[in-house]
């Protein structure tokens, strides 16, 4: 194991901006400086060691001057620019919403900034540069089906209601040792490759594959949840997600510290996210799901550690189409996005209790990420020791 673990890797070019909303409906955006340069949202470019959420928080803070937490932050969508015309190199930006609750109307916002209304934003749409004029587009498309106060609600408040209620969980049962790490991330970033190479020059490592079904020829029979939810039942949703949880549960039991896990139980936490946030999943089948999610996790011992694979959602559309399962043919770069996202999410509230480490496989072959994967790769130090209360 190293001594000193390497810096998360993180290209230059991912910024996170913030679509700012106050008690009047209007949105915060920047102040042209020149006559040639556009109004926009405020952003910032994401350094290493640092999550997309939290950098949007930090916009947030300094836009309007008021305490932002990340987990309260509502992701909007995600958009990969090109080349601009002057030289500038592409960029990928995550946006995120956030309700300011300033009860002054006149409050005033940092500097270079004003305040402007959602309509009139997007009536004057020319004047916004291409991405914030995008994103006004996505904001107004946007209508949470439960806010009956007309707020963007995150899911982080139903997971605080869950752990209010049923906190503190005592270990019901617990394996003498745990995984030694467990690699997650959405669909198509390389996980089962990774773990197929590392394992092959490995015999003293063993490959838990992934137990949730996503083709009919393996696994449960063609009626399992999983599969009626990829073939368009919605419906289908919420037992797909109980179902999931309950396999990836098993697949947990059953590995030691010999095993290298591709996903886990935090993997079914990214996609119910995900499921909610899109409308899939009402509050109450979320908080249900949550609440057996956080039970059963505070008895599950934790891996010695997370990777954390994440892409560009081009580069994970490109790989979902050139590998072309039958059941992923209806993905779409918005849904894929949105999970990218929720696993981002999900590795940060891991990283409070275990080292979680990041790498960006966009531009990486897959020998860079194995060798990157094996830098991180925690040694094997016996059996973890049983959590008392």
């Amino acid at each position: 194991m190293l001594t000193e673990l390497p810096p998360r890797h993180r290209p230059d070019h991912l910024r996170a901006a913030c679509v700012i909303l106050d008690a009047q409906d209007r949105i915060l955006l920047t102040e042209p400086q020149s006559a040639d340069e556009q109004a926009g949202l405020p952003w910032a470019v994401v350094p290493p060691g640092t999550t997309v959420r939290g950098i949007a928080a930090d916009v947030a803070r300094r836009a309007c001057r008021e305490r932002v937490t990340a987990a309260r932050l509502h992701y909007l969508t995600e958009l990969h620019l090109p080349p601009g015309p002057r030289g500038e190199a592409p960029y990928d930006l995550r946006v995120f919403v956030h309700q300011h609750r300033g009860t002054a109307p006149g409050t005033a916002p940092g500097p270079k900034l004003r305040w402007r209304s959602v309509e009139s934003a997007a009536a004057a749409a020319a004047g916004l540069d291409p991405a914030s004029a995008h994103c006004v587009g996505e904001l107004r498309r946007l209508h949470p089906s439960d806010a009956e106060d007309g707020r963007i609600h995150a899911v982080a408040g139903i997971e605080d209601e869950t752990r209010r209620l049923i906190d503190p969980v005592p270990a019901l049962w617990r394996k003498d040792a745990a995984a030694r790490v467990v690699v997650i991330g959405p669909p198509a970033v390389g996980k089962s490759t990774l773990l197929r190479r590392h394992t092959a020059t490995a015999p003293e490592t063993r490959h838990v594959r992934d137990i949730v079904p996503v083709s009919r020829s393996r696994g449960p029979g063609p009626d399992n949840y999983l599969t009626r939810y990829l073939r368009g039942d919605d419906a289908s949703g919420f037992f797909c997600q109980m179902e999931t949880l309950l396999l990836r549960v098993l697949q947990n039991l059953r590995t030691d510290d010999t095993g290298v896990m591709d996903q886990d139980v935090p993997s079914s936490l990214a996609y119910a996210k995900a499921l909610r946030l899109s409308g899939t999943l009402t509050a109450q089948q979320y908080e249900t799901y949550y609440r057996y999610h956080h039970l059963i996790t505070s008895a599950l011992p934790p891996p010695r550690a997370v990777v954390h694979l994440t892409a560009r959602t081009d580069v994970l559309m490109r790989r979902l189409r050139r590998r072309n399962r039958v059941l992923e043919r209806s993905f779409t770069p918005s849904y894929v996005s949105l999970v990218a996202q929720c696993f981002e999410d999900v590795a940060e509230e891991l990283a409070a209790r275990i080292p979680v480490h990041h790498l960006d496989t966009s531009d990486m072959n897959p020998a860079q990420v194995l060798a990157r994967f094996e830098e991180l790769l925690p040694a094997r130090t016996g059996p973890a020791s049983r959590r008392s209360n």
